[in-house]
């Protein structure tokens, strides 16, 4: 037997990636009924713009990212779930039963009363926005030169036979990165601010093509500027707070990590006082925060573990979380 009308609950959801399109699915199961608010024309999220053969979700070998997001929300389109596409959350207000929703769609305006509201909407990524004050980058942004999408170097693997490439950063995307352009036959200069902060794996096979020559490793190096050239860019690499070398590349790609999708709810005075560290949202182990019936879940509230597993189990717990509010 399914809930009465009297038990049901209006969910709203804010993002349409894996974790959004979990805790919807979970809340349809569940008796309740979820609505996705999805800035985008589709569901999907980051893995839309993940072009790779997935290696990590069990079960699914031989598909893309992509082909996995198409996967999630065709199930979701066959899900008692109401979806939002391009649309925005433009207003919230508190009411006696929760949350009063603004969504704005296309230029219109859709009212929701909404007991609880999760947040799932992500992180961007870090990339040359982040230099916008050294010495030429103006001058190297204008050149072409600068990638940040994190899989941009995989578009055309022949083309880096030869080059000389410059990676930014220091985590896995960056190894990742390294390597890949490396094995396609360019020579890498890994530019990392920090010590190494990959994952073992990775860190070994970067240093055994360190050792062959493809890659050369600047540990606790800092970008410092940029100087264009009529092919390629100089690099000012600084170590110790001096100037060590000039650095000639014919490409930059920056890895520099990732920042949570939160500042958009510092408009609504509702959410003020919400817990964040970094800009990533706080929660329980049930995905509560600290605001009475504001969930996260997914990167966003994840730092130190964000994948497509993570976020389809925070969606799942989030419900769960959410039903047991209702029993």
């Amino acid at each position: 037997m399914g809930k009465s009308l009297a038990m049901r609950m209006t969910v709203g959801i804010i993002g349409g990636g894996a974790a959004g399109m979990s805790c919807a699915l979970w809340l349809s199961q569940l008796g309740h009924q979820p609505v996705i608010i999805e800035r985008g024309g589709t569901l999907g999220g980051q893995l839309l713009a993940i072009n790779r053969v997935n290696r990590w979700m069990l079960g699914f070998p031989d598909i893309t990212s992509v082909e996995l997001a198409h996967r999630f929300a065709d199930h979701i389109f066959h899900s008692a779930v109401t979806i939002h596409p391009n649309s925005v959350l433009a207003g919230v207000e508190t009411c006696a039963d929760g949350y009063q929703l603004n969504i704005q769609s296309d230029g219109q305006n859709h009212r929701l009363a909404a007991p609880a509201l999760v947040v799932a909407t992500g992180v961007r990524v870090l990339g040359a926005e982040m230099f916008t004050d050294l010495p030429g980058f103006g001058s190297a942004q204008q050149s072409g030169l600068l990638g940040a999408y994190p899989l941009g170097h995989l578009d055309y693997p022949p083309y880096w036979e030869g080059q000389s490439i410059a990676v930014i950063g220091a985590g896995d995307n960056a190894h990742f990165t390294a390597k890949d352009l490396a094995l396609a036959g360019a020579h890498v200069h890994l530019v990392m601010r920090s010590q190494a902060k990959a994952q073992t794996q990775i860190r070994t096979e970067i240093s055994l093509l360190s050792h062959e020559g493809r890659i050369t490793l600047h540990e606790q190096t800092v970008l410092a500027g940029f100087k264009p050239e009529q092919h390629g860019l100089c690099l000012a690499l600084s170590k110790d707070g001096k100037t060590s070398q000039w650095l000639r590349v014919d490409r930059v790609f920056f890895r520099i990590g990732f920042a949570a999708n939160s500042e958009f709810l510092t408009q609504f005075g509702v959410f003020s006082g919400l817990n964040q560290q970094a800009g990533y949202i706080i929660t329980d182990s049930a995905k509560r925060t600290n605001i009475p019936g504001l969930y996260a879940i997914g990167d966003v509230a994840n730092p130190k573990h964000p994948s497509v597993a993570a976020a389809l189990a925070d969606g799942a717990l989030a419900a769960q979380s959410i039903e047991k509010g209702t029993a």
